[in-house]
């Protein structure tokens, strides 16, 4: 697909950082932006090609944590996305810090807001989807209305294919639509 052909998808995807390690205990992180949230946060799932060594990793140790990297780190993040030999530690290369997680091996980024800590559920192909098993947020996305979390998290979407953005415009959901409806097929 050339360049003008990605621009024209402007479909708005979220950018994570995926860490995960190696059978020899080495820490990989990936930027990925095929990801989603699947049944109510429970589990959580990415696109991943077969041939990376993040795909290699979770396959082998079947564990891996969802990083959620906050704007400020823009530059680190892209550091994520390069092509690293296998084995070299891209948390490290990036400048960023690992801590331990909860409940899996593969450790958090420090400088990351809100982490979820998986194991591999199911992957067929370039899909990967894990079930979370453990999730940590930073003590300042717990306070304040909806509106002042997203502000403070700082979450990064990818806009077409070299562009990216951030949630400026929150809004509240028409729900007394779906009450009307519902009130009117009860009668």
């Amino acid at each position: 697909m050339k360049k003008w052909q990605r621009d024209m998808f402007m479909i708005v995807r979220p950018i994570v950082i995926i860490s995960t390690v190696s059978r020899e205990g080495v820490p990989n992180a990936a930027l990925k932006t095929n990801f989603m949230n699947v049944s109510a946060l429970e589990k959580v799932a990415f696109c991943c090609f077969p041939e990376h060594d993040t795909h290699r990793n979770v396959i082998e140790t079947r564990e891996f944590v969802v990083n959620v990297p906050p704007q400020k780190i823009v530059e680190q993040v892209m550091v994520t996305a390069v092509d690293f030999p296998r084995n070299v530690n891209e948390i490290e290369k990036a400048g960023l810090t690992a801590i331990p997680s909860e409940k899996v091996k593969p450790p958090r980024i420090k400088e990351c807001k809100l982490h979820m800590e998986c194991k591999l559920r199911w992957c067929k192909d370039n899909i990967i989807v894990g079930e979370v098993v453990a999730a940590s947020a930073d003590d300042d996305l717990i306070q304040g209305s909806v509106e002042e979390r997203q502000m403070k998290l700082g979450q990064m979407f990818l806009v077409g294919a070299e562009m990216y953005g951030m949630i400026g415009d929150v809004r509240e959901l028409p729900l007394r639509i779906i009450k009307q409806y519902e009130e009117e097929m009860r009668k």
